[in-house]
């Protein structure tokens, strides 16, 4: 009987070693991080330590087009035929999605950073009437 786990995982091996040898400069690591794996994982994959998730099946198939077909059963193209003309996403255009996104979340910190410097101000012109107010009734109670 076929050990179809081996044999798909060694599937995923190839896929990964063909997105390397397509994306000039793409490491071992980023590529780890865009699948959604930890390198020490990513790592024992690569080594035939462990068999690959269907995270990483998934993240294979719909961030750098793998054919789900060919990595399950072996038929078919690596790439999916419907778009193989299209090149394969590059480090540099992930790279600046990830900037993109870091961008959006420091405009959406430097916003609730202001909203929290107003709050802090309304919280202390609040807390200096409370004194006033309790001074006041203080003296009224004594007097």
């Amino acid at each position: 009987m076929k050990n179809y786990k081996v044999i798909i995982n060694q599937r995923v091996i190839d896929a990964i070693n063909f997105i390397l040898a397509s994306n000039n400069g793409l490491t071992k690591a980023f590529l780890a991080e865009n699948l959604g794996v930890k390198p020490a994982k990513f790592s024992e994959i690569l080594s035939k330590r462990m068999t690959a998730g269907m995270d990483i099946i998934q993240n294979l198939c719909i961030e750098y087009r793998i054919s789900a077909d060919w990595l399950i059963t072996g038929e078919g193209e690596m790439i999916k035929q419907d778009i193989v003309n299209e090149p394969l996403p590059n480090k540099d255009d992930i790279t600046a999605a990830y900037i993109a996104a870091i961008d959006a979340q420091r405009t959406t910190i430097d916003a609730q950073r202001d909203t929290i410097i107003i709050l802090k101000g309304k919280v202390a012109d609040l807390e200096d009437r409370l004194d006033k107010y309790e001074g006041g009734n203080a003296h009224a109670v004594a007097g």
